[in-house]
């Protein structure tokens, strides 16, 4: 169940702030994946419930929050040495 009520979304029966941990985990996750040299990558844009329904979480307690991709880069991948482009902050970032 998915309603906008007062403070945030409830997903699930758990409102938005219950969620926020998780943010932390999955950035923990993150660095711990780079340090070892695995390549991984947070995605937003999915369908919790479906992830929810095809992993059956739902019937373990649980429920997909946040996602990310994780593995090795190919050995031939052609963009894993190419130069990196940089802005400098003045160009990108505004002082409001």
């Amino acid at each position: 169940e998915t309603s906008a009520k007062g403070e945030g979304s409830i997903v699930n029966g758990v409102g938005w702030h219950g969620y926020l941990p998780m943010y932390i985990a999955l950035g923990d996750f993150l660095t711990a994946a780079a340090l070892m040299g695995i390549d991984a990558c947070p995605m937003e844009g999915f369908d919790p419930s479906q992830y929810d329904q095809i992993l059956g979480l739902g019937a373990k307690g649980y429920s997909a929050v946040v996602m990310a991709t994780v593995g090795y880069r190919a050995e031939d991948d052609k963009y894993a040495h190419a130069p990196k482009v940089r802005f400098k902050p003045e160009e990108v970032i505004e002082p409001v």
